[in-house]
């Protein structure tokens, strides 16, 4: 006998396992699936939440070629909010909910949800129905062709006042021509993207966020998909002018070498009032013959210059107050409750995901 075979014989016998195969089956087409992770940022969203869980699980439920998760972040709501998502999380187990203990703001939410996604690809929606989730089917289409990041471009946008029409068109106008990060024009927050471009935005941690800008700058492969926005289903915008224009505010100052502020405002108030003021003084000058000589130019070049001067200075503040509230390092957000999650697993994402979960730890 060859020293092969008897080395063969010689070996311990470990009987194969055998599978049923209907369990072998389900087993190897669950290992393949790949993981969608819809993240959703809600502030007062009750009207709608009901109906927009309906539909995302009726996208979900067609999709059974992917495992789908529910990422829900309560933004401090006010109303009913908080209790739907409990009660959502209680019957599906998809619904992983979090629970922010004041409210952060629409770009900290979107972080948040990201920081505690598990899956291979995440969308992030809001959660009024403005953005269809139904063009799932679309966004998984595109990635299957390679890309990375997928900007979800509005060819219609029917509900929207004539003022925020235009002014999110000269937004986009100034962005294009004075800002560093080419924006994708009519594109929100209605995003796809990919694990290794979730892993690359985890690094960006600046307190003043504007994402469409992150995203547009990160790089990797980007295409845009088109498509035509609904209404709002229920209740009201939760981005009124003052927080439009932050957030028009944040985009220009971290995006742009020709930074804008409020404060710059008061410059333009001084200017328009030395145009008046050298109306006045002309009048008084020529007219009424009472001023005195020289006067009228003196007084006119001071009130202009100053409103040069404070328009610089007010450019220098703006930096100054960036650079001393990014010093102050406080975590984006925190967490006071959250379901269906073990924030542990995620504690290395971040320091604010490691705060979450001591906090939770400790309760």
């Amino acid at each position: 006998m060859s020293p092969r075979i008897q080395a063969e014989q010689n070996k311990p016998y470990r009987r194969k396992p055998v599978y049923p195969p209907c369990l072998a089956e389900d087993f190897w087409e669950t290992m393949n699936k790949k993981n969608v992770s819809y993240v959703i940022p809600c502030y007062n969203e009750a009207a709608v939440l009901p109906e927009f869980y309906r539909r995302i699980c009726t996208v979900a439920d067609a999709r059974s070629d992917y495992e789908f998760e529910f990422v829900f972040i309560n933004d401090g709501s006010r109303d009913e909010t908080p209790q739907l998502l409990n009660e959502i999380a209680d019957k599906d187990s998809r619904a992983k909910i979090l629970h922010f203990a004041r409210n952060m703001g629409h770009q900290e939410a979107i972080t948040a949800g990201m920081d505690f996604s598990s899956g291979d690809i995440i969308v992030t929606i809001d959660a009024d129905l403005q953005d269809p989730p139904e063009l799932i089917d679309e966004i998984l289409e595109k990635m299957a062709h390679g890309y990375d990041v997928i900007h979800m471009q509005r060819r219609k946008r029917p509900g929207e006042s004539r003022f925020k029409l235009a002014s999110s068109s000269a937004f986009y106008w100034l962005m294009k021509h004075v800002g560093n990060a080419r924006i994708v024009e009519n594109s929100g927050d209605f995003r796809a993207f990919t694990r290794p471009v979730l892993k690359a935005m985890g690094q960006f941690r600046e307190k003043h966020r504007f994402m469409r800008g992150l995203f547009a700058m990160i790089g990797f492969r980007q295409t845009t998909l088109q498509y035509d926005r609904d209404p709002r289903f229920a209740g009201q915008t939760k981005y009124p002018l003052r927080k439009m224009f932050r957030l028009a505010s944040n985009a220009i100052l971290s995006f742009s070498a020709t930074p804008l502020h409020t404060i710059a405002w008061l410059s333009v108030l001084l200017w328009f009032a030395s145009l008046v003021y050298l109306v006045k003084a002309l009048v008084d000058h020529f007219l009424l013959e009472i001023t005195v000589q020289g006067w009228t130019s003196i007084v006119i070049l001071m009130t202009f210059y100053t409103g040069i001067v404070l328009f610089c200075l007010s450019i220098i503040a703006t930096y100054i107050g960036r650079i001393f509230e990014q010093g102050q390092r406080r975590p984006l957000y925190w967490l006071y409750d959250a379901k269906n999650i073990d924030l542990r697993e995620f504690s290395d994402i971040s320091r604010e995901t490691r705060i979450s979960s001591n906090i939770l730890d400790g309760k």
